[in-house]
């Protein structure tokens, strides 16, 4: 009965998801018979997609290689708030005195958009890259693809990314019952034997909730990041400049890919948010 209850939500839940693309495809096949000059045909864009690491004449990198320049960059960008910001919610969520030590400063920085510091990071570290830092200013040109991850826009990244992460250990760390870590305490268990048997079942599914909300903003920041001046691949580099060559093909594709890649991303989180949401059931 369970197993058939799940197909049906599986078939309910495909069903309904399905709706909006074929929506958007019927706009879309509506926009190619008026002949509107902005709408590619369907063979244009998948053409593009099916030969990924073709170059086009006017860009500085393949579809293929624009998205690993997206990635890369979000790897680096994520992965810094991931580091910085679960320590210190643990700290924060243990310690009183270092949870009012950080809140006054971290509500008045996280209504801040990420895209408005972004052109007060540029004149702070201008062209500055993750080359430059690791190589040196003379020898970053030899490392092309690091020398286009610029530190101006992993800080904005690392500024979307860090305060859902950051809210999200503190209230799971918060949130572990007092009898738990006294049972532990009684049974002789150390620092570490509480942290891994207590804090890290209870407090990993709400680090991975806010995981997947910071995913969420640090995509939607870089995509647009990389739109600004100064940008010389990405995703976001290739839809600006194929809108102002009208190279809507190229535009299409793009925006396929970004919409795909958020869903993949999301989908992957919530998965193991999902697996460790049972693992915490199973605790309690």
């Amino acid at each position: 009965m369970a197993v058939h209850d799940r197909k049906r939500d599986l078939l309910l839940r495909v069903s309904l998801g399905s709706i909006i693309p074929a929506l958007i495809l019927l706009a879309w096949w509506y926009g190619i018979k008026v002949g509107t000059a902005v709408v590619p045909t369907f063979g244009e864009v998948v053409d593009v997609l099916r030969h990924p690491f073709r170059p086009p004449d006017i860009y500085s990198g393949s579809l293929a290689f624009s998205f690993y320049m997206t990635i890369l960059r979000l790897s680096v960008g994520f992965g810094l708030a991931v580091v910085t910001a679960v320590p210190l919610g643990v700290l924060a969520g243990r310690f009183r005195t270092v949870r009012y030590l950080i809140n006054p400063a971290v509500q008045m920085s996280r209504p801040i958009n990420p895209i408005v510091l972004l052109p007060i990071a540029t004149v702070l570290f201008g062209i500055t890259s993750v080359a430059s830092v690791l190589y040196g200013a003379l020898d970053a040109w030899r490392h092309d693809v690091f020398d286009q991850v610029q530190i101006a826009m992993i800080l904005i990244l690392w500024w979307g990314g860090f305060f859902p992460i950051l809210l999200s250990t503190i209230h799971g760390v918060y949130s572990v019952r007092k009898t738990y870590i006294e049972t532990m305490q009684i049974l002789g268990a150390d620092w570490w034997q509480t942290f891994r048997h207590v804090y890290l079942p209870y407090t990993l599914p709400h680090i991975i909730n806010g995981m997947r909300i910071a995913m969420g903003v640090t995509w939607l920041v870089l995509i647009a990041a990389e739109i600004f001046p100064g940008t010389r691949s990405g995703l976001g580099y290739m839809l600006c400049t194929a809108c102002k060559t009208s190279d809507y093909q190229y535009t299409f594709a793009a925006l396929i890919v970004i919409g795909v890649t958020g869903f993949i991303l999301d989908s992957g989180l919530h998965l193991m948010e999902k697996k460790t949401g049972h693992w915490l059931s199973s605790v309690r």
